[in-house]
């Protein structure tokens, strides 16, 4: 009988995993953290049975079963992006200015990657696929699932923007979503919400800008007379993951095809360390400072000067640092300072020993510092990273210091203070909790919703109606508009009569 149950009972549980799906994903986008968080929900579904293939510019040394990784190398114009980036750090207008290029270059990778031999040849499969995952900054590739047949799932690595609220047709209330480029927290005085117009302006022109770029590579790569129009495409996305949550950002309205998975990349369970950090971190008696500046920046383009500041403030502290750095040499480099070119973030922020992590208050970054408890010294440099560490700023457990205004005594400042003052860890443990308490967890969710998809055919019910709308439509601004002038219509037309009738008074008096 015992036997019986136990058979009973596996079957149960592996009943979900009896239809394995065939799963596509690319995200040819220039930055590696966006691709990091689609990439751990296509491992999670090849863990879970599904037949994923995975297309980006990055090699993935980790081998699952199910999940076969195609790499199409990037081309290398990232260092000079990151030289202009440090360069423009301390200049809102000259960071956006910048931003029509880095768009234009956001198609490059991904016609490479669709011109391909390897791409090519996933197009030619007999068996097919059931979903097309894709990132924010691949629209381009949209035309794929037309070929395929199959519905598109796509992932938003951040909160989202206008041009990605868009594609399901999101409401974004521009009274209580603070601009990503401003800086602004909530409760927004009239003068904020003033800006934050200003900002909702700008947001739309990088849409416009965004768009542009995105429906060339679109219309060169799938022609009019065999595939749908670019915003065609772009509507008939299934379904929009974004990597956001509310207890670490402004409470937002949502659509059903729109889902919250804030936190998706990181595990559950860490991953052992690698030998040399596992011991750099444990032989630490005073703990370990994580400095990173995320995927897109390259420490070795700072500047001399800041370099040095950093410098000058780790050499005078008892803890040891590990530091994301992508040569082989540092100058000056302080022996309480491990460099290595790429780091597991997520498993290191996960062990106790972590005291502080510096970064440049990245979406992903910040939610893994929240997960383990991991205090803040942030340092925006542009696009959400203003007002990423402006929230957990006034949440109490970051420390922003802007980029243009590090010196030896500002850093020093700002890492000593986090590192001795108790409230800082406190706050972040306390609101880690808070993150950590949902139904299911972000995966759980993520892997449902996807499965979803596929299993009703792109659920053509989550499709919201606005979508198909376009913006005076939308905001009821042409009913709206209609409705007024009706209503003064009738006003005048009422004051018209009144007019005539105080007229006649006015003769019938004179008469008498």
């Amino acid at each position: 009988m015992w036997v019986i149950r136990t058979l009973v009972v596996t079957c149960l549980l592996s009943a979900p995993l009896a239809t394995s799906y065939r799963i596509l994903g690319i995200n040819t986008s220039p930055s590696r953290s966006h691709v990091i968080v689609q990439d751990a929900l296509m491992k999670e579904l090849a863990r879970r049975g599904h037949q994923v293939t995975m297309v980006s510019p990055y090699k993935e040394p980790e081998q699952i079963a199910n999940y076969r990784k195609i790499t199409i190398p990037m081309d290398p114009w990232a260092s000079d992006f990151t030289k202009t980036l440090f360069s423009n750090s301390n200049s809102r207008l000259a960071m956006m200015k910048m931003m029509p290029e880095m768009l234009r270059l956001s198609t490059v990778p991904l016609n490479k990657t669709l011109h391909s031999a390897e791409f090519k040849s996933i197009l030619k499969e007999p068996e097919g696929y059931d979903l097309l995952i894709t990132g924010i900054m691949s629209d381009g590739v949209l035309g794929v699932a037309h070929m395929l047949g199959c519905p598109t799932v796509m992932v938003c690595p951040n909160a989202p923007m206008g041009v990605v609220n868009s594609i399901v047709g999101n409401p974004t209330p521009i009274s209580t979503i603070p601009n990503m480029m401003l800086g602004l927290t909530n409760p927004m005085s009239f003068w904020a919400r003033l800006a934050n117009l200003a900002g909702f302006v700008f947001e739309e022109v990088f849409a416009l800008v965004w768009r542009h770029y995105q429906r060339v590579a679109y219309e060169e790569l799938f022609p009019s007379d065999r595939f749908p129009p670019y915003e065609t495409a772009r509507n008939n996305v299934s379904l929009v993951f974004v990597n956001h949550h509310f207890t670490k950002g402004t409470p937002r309205p949502y659509v059903p095809a729109m889902i919250e998975v804030g936190g998706l990349q990181i595990k559950e369970k860490p991953s052992p360390l690698p030998d040399d950090i596992r011991q750099w971190i444990e032989g630490a008696p005073d703990g370990v400072i994580l400095f990173s500046l995320g995927t897109n920046l390259l420490s070795s383009s700072m500047p001399p000067g800041t370099l040095a500041a950093i410098l000058e403030t780790f050499r005078g502290l008892k803890q040891r640092v590990i530091w994301k750095w992508d040569t082989q040499d540092m100058p000056n480099k302080p022996d309480n300072v491990l460099l290595k070119e790429w780091l597991p973030q997520d498993d290191i922020l996960a062990h106790p020993n972590v005291r502080l992590f510096i970064m440049h208050g990245g979406l992903g970054g910040i939610a893994e510092a929240l997960y383990h408890g991991v205090p803040l010294v942030g340092m925006p440099m542009f696009g959400d990273q203003p007002v990423n560490l402006a929230t957990v700023a006034k949440e109490g457990w970051a420390y922003v210091l802007e980029f243009n205004e590090l010196t030896p005594e500002t850093f020093s400042r700002a890492v000593n203070e986090v590192l001795q003052e108790p409230r800082y860890r406190e706050n972040v443990q306390r609101l880690s909790k808070m993150f950590r308490d949902r139904p299911n967890s972000a995966m759980d969710t993520a892997v449902f919703w996807t499965e979803y998809v596929i299993r009703h055919k792109g659920a053509p019910h989550l499709r919201y109606p606005g979508v198909d709308m376009n913006f005076w439509q939308r905001h009821s601004l042409d009913t709206l508009a209609f409705a007024g002038t009706v209503v003064m219509a009738f006003c005048a037309l009422f004051a018209l009569g009144c007019r005539r009738c105080c007229r006649r008074k006015s003769t019938k008096l004179k008469r008498h």
